[in-house]
């Protein structure tokens, strides 16, 4: 299935690198991987590399083995590299002396490991400071070896420009293919995605977003429905979901044991629903 599902609607999700069971679902089949187009693995980091500036790390016992799994399994994924806060400052101030080095390296990693991307989600506040510079240092090298960015942004509380300072909006409307909404951990994605779309990030852009793991934050089954409506008939990007190895597990404690992948069926079905 290519990257767009439905009619220029895109579904993406997340996939843990830590956990074996995880992994042990995918090599005995028994993930629906047909549900979204676009997956990230969560998480890696920037670390400085002996050649100089900084690259991609990602540290997960099972990142190889669950992205092998992911590209033999369904080859017409997009699959992105997913990184938290630590590095990306640095990584910005050694682009800025060395001649976007850092840059150069991250291409050259997604490239030779068969990553399409990058997935940006900084939740410590000096890294979500620095997010906008790093998209804008990242996106004409992106653009030119056809490899995407997409940031996964909290609550908008405040504002965008409270998280991520002034000129982020144009920052990544210039520069991100996909600006991933947490709305589990807000309201719900019409009230986010009005606080982004007032403040001038382009429709195109925006994506939904729902929890489906077991926690305190899992986002109803009707809400799923609701939100993915509503970004079906108000135009953005598409909906992701956190995070399809632990969908609706069967143990309540234990991370993805026996997941039966309700959220990513409903997010799946609704979209066929209104096509």
């Amino acid at each position: 299935m290519n990257s767009q599902i439905s009619q220029g609607f895109e579904i993406a999700t997340w996939y843990d690198t830590w956990n074996p069971v995880g992994l042990n679902n995918l090599v005995n089949n028994l993930v629906p991987l047909h549900l979204a187009s676009r997956y990230s693995l969560a998480f890696g980091q920037l670390s400085a590399i002996h050649s100089g500036g900084y690259c991609i790390e990602m540290s997960g016992k099972y990142a190889d083995a669950i992205k092998d799994q992911l590209l033999s399994q369904a080859p017409g994924i997009e699959l992105y590299a997913g990184i938290g806060s630590e590095g990306i400052q640095a990584s910005v101030v050694s682009n800025k002396s060395d001649n976007n080095l850092s840059t150069r390296n991250i291409v050259s990693w997604l490239k030779d490991n068969h990553y399409t991307g990058i997935n940006i989600d900084a939740e410590e506040r000096e890294a979500m400071k620095q997010v906008a510079e790093f998209v804008t240092q990242l996106g004409p090298e992106f653009r030119a070896a056809g490899l995407g960015i997409a940031v996964s942004v909290p609550w908008p509380g405040e504002g965008p420009s409270y998280l991520y300072g002034e000129g982020a909006i144009q920052a990544f409307n210039d520069n991100v293919d996909a600006v991933e909404m947490q709305d589990y951990s807000s309201i719900n994605t019409a009230r986010d995605a009005a606080v982004w779309l007032d403040a001038g990030l382009k429709a195109e852009i925006l994506m939904g977003g729902v929890c489906s793991e077991n926690s305190r934050v899992q986002t109803p089954l009707e809400q799923v429905e609701q939100w993915t409506e509503f970004a079906i008939h108000n135009g953005l990007r598409g909906m992701f979901s956190w995070r399809l190895d632990n969908d609706h597990g069967s143990d309540g404690t234990r991370e993805d044991v026996g997941p039966n992948f309700a959220c990513a069926k409903r997010l799946y079905d609704t979209l066929m629903k209104n096509r």
